[in-house]
């Protein structure tokens, strides 16, 4: 029988019961999201000064320092979340502490700047500079011969960077921002699933490669960012777009998107399972998936995002299947 434990600091501030708290963490997301649920009041002080109860929408304000811990006792026990309170809701007999990672910093800069020939990393630099947030040492090498921002904020200007160039951002594991490739992170980080020992529930299905249809738009993106676009796959089929960057060639393009198929036209599984607090896991890693039923399904996924809950009506982790390794 596992014993919950929790480890809350808000600040200066600890709380070791909490209603529920959810933990989503994704690739695909700029900024990892918190969300706690404690009740309206609690007690603050110690016995050599005395006790007094407050009211924690009092207490606790946007900016405050949130780092969250959960354990089960003398199994595991593990710092979930590392951040900054968003907003306080209250709502009786509970408030909920809506919390961001380090991007809430990035999202306090106003930014207005047009830069001539640059690279991503410089931008990058200039977004961070002043938060206190530092960037991860593999940023990827890609030029710009202008690039403007203006009248955005720090997370603003991450997000255009997201969607007009194909790049995932998000804090790393180290809490510096990253910026490149969807499945670079975490290489070689891997946790066993077997669906029959230590998976509580799932929703997986398994597909053949031969009835998957793909529509993939591969961007080429040239120094000046004007873009090139070509379409290979079923034309009928779900829609993925691949960027390229300092490409410009039409049939280059293609041959890059025919060879990249392959990742996302596989014979494996695809869903979610859902696990207790233990084993770890987060974005990034890698899951194994058996089942003793079909021993040859056997297979590795990439897992973009996980959700982390825990409450009073236990712990778990949703784990999301990505493409097959």
């Amino acid at each position: 029988m596992f014993v919950l434990q929790a480890n809350i600091q808000i600040e200066d501030n600890t709380f070791y019961q909490v209603n529920n708290v959810s933990i989503v963490k994704s690739v695909d997301l700029l900024s990892d999201t918190a969300e706690i649920k404690l009740p309206m009041s609690a007690l603050f002080g110690n016995k050599e000064v005395g006790f007094e109860r407050k009211q924690l929408e009092q207490e606790i304000k946007s900016g405050d320092k949130v780092s969250i811990t959960l354990a089960y006792k003398d199994v595991i026990e593990t710092e979930e979340f590392i951040g900054y309170v968003r907003w306080v809701k209250p709502n009786v007999p509970t408030i909920t502490i809506e919390c961001e990672d380090a991007v809430y910093l990035i999202r306090q800069k106003q930014i207005n700047k047009n830069f001539g020939k640059t690279t991503l990393t410089e931008v990058l630099n200039f977004i961070v500079e002043g938060t206190g947030v530092e960037l991860a040492a593999d940023i990827p090498e890609v030029n710009f011969d202008k690039f403007l921002l203006k009248n955005v904020n720090g997370a603003q200007a991450l997000e255009k960077i997201k969607d007009e160039y194909g790049l995932f951002i998000f804090m790393d594991d180290d809490n510096k921002l990253f910026a490149g490739l969807r499945q670079t992170k975490n290489i070689g980080q891997t946790e066993l699933y077997n669906v029959y020992k230590n998976v509580v529930s799932h929703d997986l299905r398994f597909r053949r490669a031969e009835d998957v249809r793909i529509s993939l738009k591969v961007v080429g993106i040239k120094k000046d960012n004007t873009k090139v676009e070509v379409i290979v796959g079923d034309t009928d089929g779900e829609q993925r777009t691949l960027y390229k960057y300092n490409i410009s060639d039409k049939a280059q393009l293609e041959k890059i998107g025919e060879a990249e198929l392959s990742d996302f036209k596989y014979t494996g599984y695809e869903g979610t399972i859902t696990s207790f607090l233990a084993p770890f896991i987060t974005r990034g890693w890698s899951a194994e998936i058996e089942d003793k039923n079909y021993p040859d399904r056997t297979g590795k996924y990439f897992v973009p995002k996980v959700t982390t809950t825990f409450g009073t009506g236990g712990a778990r982790r949703k784990i999301e299947l990505g493409t097959k390794l």
